[in-house]
């Protein structure tokens, strides 16, 4: 039995990147959008215009760690305050902050992630759901 390989493509990022500014500028929000494939090599990029540095870099580091570990940002920051020393925290690259979601198949493949910076994190995460569910059928 062959088992098919799923992989994002462009077409998909690009659908994300606009459904999640579209839910930027429904809440009056600035925002950065990285999405990455499953090795954590970008995929696609965009800024919108108004917004700072740091949020540039949180995009790409949120997108990251979830593309190096299939969970969200937000639950590995709640995984770990349940671990003795906060040991996540020591990670180089790992961002705790809520905006980065692993894009995940229906039959459970990793394939990418989504980072998004430029708000508060609750923000950040509503705009990165808004991205997944734009794809949802593709996966």
């Amino acid at each position: 039995m062959t088992h098919l390989v799923k992989a994002l493509s462009l077409d998909m990022s690009k659908r994300m990147a606009n459904a999640a500014e579209a839910k930027a500028f429904e809440k009056n929000i600035k925002i950065v959008i990285a999405i990455m494939d499953n090795h954590g090599n970008l995929k696609y990029y965009r800024r919108m215009d108004g917004n700072n540095f740091i949020s540039v870099q949180m995009a790409q580091l949120k997108a990251l760690t979830s593309a190096s570990m299939p969970l969200s940002t937000k639950d590995l920051a709640l995984r770990n305050e349940t671990l003795p020393n906060s040991p996540y925290l020591a990670v180089p690259g790992i961002v705790l902050l809520e905006g980065g979601l692993p894009i995940i198949t229906k039959d459970g493949q990793h394939i990418g992630s989504i980072g998004i910076s430029g708000a508060t994190p609750a923000l950040d995460g509503e705009c990165a759901q808004a991205a997944l569910e734009a794809i949802d059928v593709d996966l």
